[in-house]
This record gives structure tokens, C-alpha cells and sequence, in this order.
């Protein structure tokens, strides 16, 4: 069973519906409201992105009920659907569906919604919960498959998606993308000496460290074992060894107490900008060239290719 909640008042405050009017009885919904139901819950249920499913229901509902903005938010599927600018009238909604929690919708116009609209576009959203359902459940199917699910961080499925894509992008606008790959020195002699379960404590650890030294534009990914993977967009090089700075330092302070006797460990990080004439493998191939120089010639350091 769908649930609607509406919350009635003053529009200029989120979350609240203006009827011009009073409310009349509750009638039954046509036939002809049902058919239109049915058909758009049947043209939704054609899509799994949540933008597509949000412009073709305003669409459909705005010969209907007339607006010229929409915004959608799941705080917690980490959803934002956005279309249009503000305006001081709107009709706002909480959906759930089978106690999931969809997330708010809201729709905007200058000028002020009947209450044959409300009742009108209250009906129209039960042609929206379904669709928008399966859309949620196909998001979190996907994050869960580019996620590593010890880290929580990007896998190596994301990265090989993800990564050939900001290099396209980047040469296409003529931006500047830096690449670090990163590999844990020492793991192996404390997976040896406590155990896989003491490894995969640190692993998390060091995730957190990376993660907390980098930016919400940046990417993150655990390319495999105790390796992980950077790209920092619009970046130059100087800010990209500030930022490999950083993480070795992070990585020396981390306290590493309960691992055996373990006091410290170290990263050999390499790093590269991209360059005019590179594809995704030549850059990555340069990289792993860095990095392999960093864990030779040392370790615990930056080697620039």
C-alpha cells in the first residue's frame, strides 16, 4: 500500500500545500483519472533513472496540474533529482511505500494550486511510487556492485567505469586530472604475523585516512589487496603532492595498537599527470611505472612519473 503524507499551510515554507479553496468531499476517482493512473504507472515503470522517471511525470501531470519546477531529495538513498527554478507556490510530499522511505517531492509555480489541483495531483503520484521504488532498488543494486564491501570505498569494477570516462573527459575540456596509485608497505608482515581479520582492520583504517586527505571531487578506489587508486580532477601537480603528502604523513600517525607489536607503516605512492597524448592505459601504465620506482627506491615516499 502507498503512503502520501501531505502537509497543508502556508507555501512559502518547505513542505507545505496552499488550497485556494475549501476542500470538498472525497469522491471516487473516475474512470478516466484510474485509466490515466494506470497508463503512466505503465510509461514510469519503462525507466530506472530517476531523472528520466521525474521529466516524464511532470510531463504527464503538468497538462493536468500546471508547474514549472520540481525537486526530489532521498537523504537517504543520497537521491537529488532538480529541474527549474524555485518559485513561491508549491505542493510538497513525503512518499513511502511498504514502510521504505521514497524520499520528498515538490513541485513549484507562481501561482497558487486549487484544491481540485491538490486532490488532482494526489491522485497522479500513485502512478509514481512503484516506478520510483524499483529506480531506488536498482541504485542501491548498482552502488552495491561498485562498492568494495570491506572499505566501503570504490571497487575495481568502479575504477575500470569510472576512471577511462574523467580521462575522456578531462582531454575533451582541456583540464587538468592527476592520478596517484598507492601501495601499503608492511601489510603483508602484519597479515602474516595477526591474521587476515587484524589485515582487513588496517585496510579500513587506511581507507578512512585516504579518504579524510582527500576531496568530495575526488575518487577513491580499492584497485586490489592493499593497493588503491586516486584520481584528483582539476588538479595541478604541485596540489597533487601536497595531497600525496598528506596521506603519508596520515599513514605514519596512524596508531596501529592490538597489531602484534606493530608501531608503524608506510605507503609508496605514484603519481602523474595526465598528459595530451595519453589514453586511460597509458596514463595508469605510468603510474604503476611510479609506483613501482616509490616501493624500490625506499618506500614510504612519492615517485612523480
Amino acid at each position: 500500500m502507498a503512503q502520501i503524507t501531505t502537509l497543508m499551510g502556508e507555501t512559502r515554507t518547505k513542505g507545505q500545500v496552499i488550497a485556494l479553496d475549501s476542500r470538498k468531499p472525497e469522491q471516487v476517482v473516475s474512470d478516466k483519472q484510474y485509466l490515466k493512473i494506470l497508463q503512466l504507472t505503465d510509461l514510469l515503470s519503462r525507466h530506472l533513472d530517476l531523472e528520466n522517471i521525474f521529466k516524464v511525470f511532470s510531463i504527464e501531470t503538468g497538462s493536468l496540474v500546471p508547474h514549472n519546477s520540481y525537486r526530489y531529495v532521498s537523504e537517504l538513498h543520497k537521491a537529488r533529482v532538480k529541474f527549474g527554478k524555485l518559485n513561491r507556490h508549491s505542493l510538497h510530499y513525503h512518499l513511502t511505500i511498504e514502510q521504505m522511505d521514497l524520499g520528498e517531492f515538490t513541485i513549484y509555480r507562481k501561482e497558487p494550486f486549487s484544491t481540485n489541483e491538490v486532490c488532482q495531483f494526489e491522485e497522479l503520484l500513485c502512478s509514481l511510487v512503484y516506478p520510483l521504488k524499483n529506480a531506488l532498488m536498482y541504485l542501491i543494486a548498482i552502488h552495491s556492485a561498485y562498492k568494495d564491501p570491506l572499505t566501503n570505498i570504490n571497487n575495481r569494477a568502479a575504477m575500470d567505469k569510472l576512471l577511462p570516462r574523467e580521462v575522456r573527459l578531462a582531454k575533451r575540456h582541456d583540464q587538468r586530472l592527476a592520478m596517484m596509485i598507492m601501495d601499503l608497505d608492511g601489510f603483508k608482515a602484519i597479515n602474516d604475523s595477526c591474521g587476515h581479520d587484524a589485515g582487513d582492520r588496517l585496510l579500513k583504517k587506511v581507507a578512512e585516512v585516504v579518504m579524510s586527505r582527500l576531496r568530495d571531487t575526488d575518487m577513491l578506489f580499492r584497485y586490489g589487496g592493499d593497493e588503491f587508486v586516486a584520481a584528483l580532477p582539476l588538479t595541478d601537480m604541485q596540489g597533487a603532492i601536497d595531497v600525496a603528502d598528506r596521506i603519508l604523513v596520515g599513514i605514519k600517525d596512524m596508531d596501529l595498537e592490538g597489531f602484534d607489536g606493530f608501531t608503524e607503516v608506510g605507503m609508496s605512492i605514484g603519481l602523474s599527470m595526465l598528459h595530451a597524448g595519453d589514453d586511460f592505459n597509458r596514463f595508469f601504465k605510468r603510474v604503476d611505472k611510479a609506483l613501482y620506482q616509490a616501493k624500490n627506491t625506499g618506500k614510504h615516499k612519492v615517485i612523480v612519473g
